[in-house]
């Protein structure tokens, strides 16, 4: 089976990224896991349980009858839940990672003075709003680029600039708005 052009090997692409959030979600489970057990323990308190096991009847408290029992059951699908969350998580940063890695990349190379660079997503990656307005905005500061470039070969190939080609570079280079 051959291999696609775009088909990342490498799940990990931005590494910090992808694990910040898996131990975010993993923290959210494992508060999941305590506040159901402590809401458990809250709503048991004050009650008894009585129950056959083996011949033996037994009276407890709800909350002691039931910890190991509930504690064992949470553990559990807490780690099933972790397993087929990692997996999932896995996946889904590795769409926006990758997304974030190529529009990295993009704005490094437009910053390297290459605004001929676009950046282009997988079907499958997430942020394509993103992509479509990094990519606007180098299609029109390219454009711009190319018109005052246009104004100065012009302006070079004369004699003396002449005040209307200064005047024309200077209303397109206005489009610009600078912090200096």
């Amino acid at each position: 089976m051959g291999s696609t052009p775009h088909r990342r090997k490498n799940y990990f692409i931005k590494k910090r990224f992808q694990a910040n959030f898996f131990l975010r979600f993993a923290a959210l489970l494992l508060f999941e896991a305590l506040l159901i057990l402590g809401l458990f323990l809250v709503v048991s308190k004050g009650s008894l349980t009585a129950a056959y096991h083996e011949n033996t009847f037994t009276l407890a408290r709800t909350g002691k009858f039931f910890f190991k029992e509930l504690a064992a059951v949470i553990l559990m699908t807490g780690i099933a839940a972790a397993a087929a969350a990692s997996l999932v998580f896995m996946f889904l940063s590795h769409r926006i990672g990758g997304a974030l890695y190529r529009f990295e990349k993009t704005l490094r190379q437009a910053r390297e003075g290459d605004l001929s660079v676009r950046a282009s997503l997988r079907k499958t990656d997430e942020l394509h709003d993103l992509n479509i307005e990094l990519n606007a905005f180098l299609d029109a500061t390219e454009a711009r680029i190319a018109e005052i470039r246009g104004e100065v070969e012009q302006a070079a190939g004369t004699s003396e600039p002449t005040g209307k080609t200064l005047a024309r570079a200077r209303q397109l280079l206005a489009w610009f708005k600078t912090a200096k």
